[in-house]
């Protein structure tokens, strides 16, 4: 088996969402983000002679592989709900690395259903893997419990959370390209953004105050002034590298 290499891994960093999978996508490009982050991708994921093998870090505190075949990436197909495929945009293709840990998790929530949170379970979807909580992704592959302000909870933004919250931007801000930071918002109109919705941060300006993210749904960059930031999002989950030694 060959690891992924550093420019496969610069790919993911801007990778595009197609399936109902932003805190998975989100969070794999966060990882790119860090040294450490870059590591941990380059050990959980390898080329094998047929597909890859992805691990996962923390299955119930152990360390667990699962293999996909070439066949079980194409077999993964992009649909609407009344399951007619649905043509992927030839200029942003699915990227194969972010399907085979796709197909990964459709294998180990077939394993083992409560890596699923049950509140995940309420929308409609076609594959398994679609709705999950990034922390609870970010835990299970890196094998690393992330920082998490306010993911959980009836609180619908930041505001109740704002000196955490500044402090982890303060954080980013120190450490640029060297962090691994996803963030999100709920249900409810937010300007410009959508409801339920990852993002990854790229980077925090501290001369204007404002947070520049990524949506990998929309490919878009979005800035965030930090008292937009305090109304439109409702959560931070991820670390600083120093977390994922």
């Amino acid at each position: 088996m060959n690891p992924i290499s550093l420019d496969e891994i610069q790919k993911l960093r801007f990778a595009i969402q197609y399936f109902q999978d932003c805190y998975l996508v989100s969070s794999v490009g966060a990882l790119t983000r860090s040294v450490n982050g870059r590591k941990i991708l380059t050990e959980n994921i390898a080329h094998t002679d047929n597909g890859f093998r992805v691990k996962f870090r923390n299955i119930n505190g152990k360390n667990q592989d699962f293999f996909v075949s070439q066949k079980e990436s194409d077999d993964l197909v992009y649909m609407d709900k009344y399951l007619n495929p649905i043509p992927i945009n030839k200029n942003f293709p699915h990227n194969p690395i972010i399907k085979a840990i796709e197909v990964a998790m459709n294998k180990l929530i077939s394993k083992d259903p409560s890596k699923k949170p049950w509140i995940c379970r309420f929308p409609n979807c076609n594959e398994e893997f679609e709705f999950n909580k990034p922390s609870n992704f970010l835990e299970i592959f890196t094998g690393k419990r992330p920082i998490i302000i306010n993911e959980g909870g009836i609180r619908l933004t930041l505001k109740s959370k704002k000196k955490e919250s500044l402090d982890i931007f303060e954080g980013i801000s120190k450490t640029p390209e060297n962090n691994s930071f996803v963030v999100g918002t709920t249900f409810g109109f937010r300007k410009g953004m959508s409801d339920n919705h990852c993002y990854s941060v790229l980077k925090v300006n501290p001369d204007d105050k404002s947070i520049d993210l990524f949506d990998h749904r929309c490919q878009e960059c979005i800035s965030l002034t930090f008292k937009e930031a305090m109304k439109r999002l409702k959560f931070i989950v991820g670390y600083f590298d120093k977390d994922l030694i």
